[in-house]
């Protein structure tokens, strides 16, 4: 059953043109990672601010994980062989931390990608990352405003156009964020 707040949808264009009017406030993040389960870990990490412009794009080795499961490779491409002289995440967390300083940090589903970033300092014996964060896909969902009845909240949406890269993706939730703030209310 589709269910469309206007108020809902209103309110997910104001925030696109909220962040959009405040550029140098946020960054936009994005991983590829081993897989989705509690022990996978990032094997990529892509940062861009809201102009576009690419702040961080490295494929990152998992220190404890030997092995990408073909799954995983099949979405995003990335191997254990490419990943022979990439540094560790604990060898750019100073550069993450940098990018992230006086940020909100937008993501395309926060919740996975905030626990991925965790899970990826804990096997890599760094403290875990805190930043303030906000998340994409979540206001995106309330803009299309298709009620899933399962869970009395928004069905969450595929990013649209994704190319399963790390600065694609975020290219691709900067994307999304301008074609809700070109929308009128």
């Amino acid at each position: 059953m589709a269910h469309r707040s206007i108020k809902d949808r209103n309110d997910s264009v104001l925030w696109a043109k909220s962040i959009l009017s405040n550029l140098d406030s946020y960054v936009i993040l994005d991983t590829e990672t081993t897989g989705l389960d509690n022990n996978d870990v990032i094997v990529q990490i892509g940062i861009i601010d809201l102009k576009g412009t690419i702040l961080i794009n490295s494929l990152i080795k998992p220190t404890k994980k030997k092995s990408i499961p073909s799954a995983a490779t099949n979405v995003h491409g990335i191997t254990m062989n490419m990943l022979d002289n990439a540094p560790s995440f604990k060898d750019i967390l100073p550069d993450v931390e940098r990018v992230f300083a006086g940020k909100t940090v937008l993501i395309y589903n926060d919740e996975y990608d905030t626990r991925i970033i965790n899970q990826t300092c804990d096997q890599d014996g760094c403290k875990a990352l805190r930043f303030k964060h906000d998340c994409i896909m979540k206001q995106y969902s309330k803009f299309i405003g298709e009620w899933n009845d399962y869970y009395g909240n928004y069905r969450f949406q595929r990013l649209p156009a994704g190319d399963h890269s790390a600065i694609g993706d975020c290219q691709s939730a900067l994307k999304i964020l301008k074609k809700l703030s070109a929308e009128a209310i």
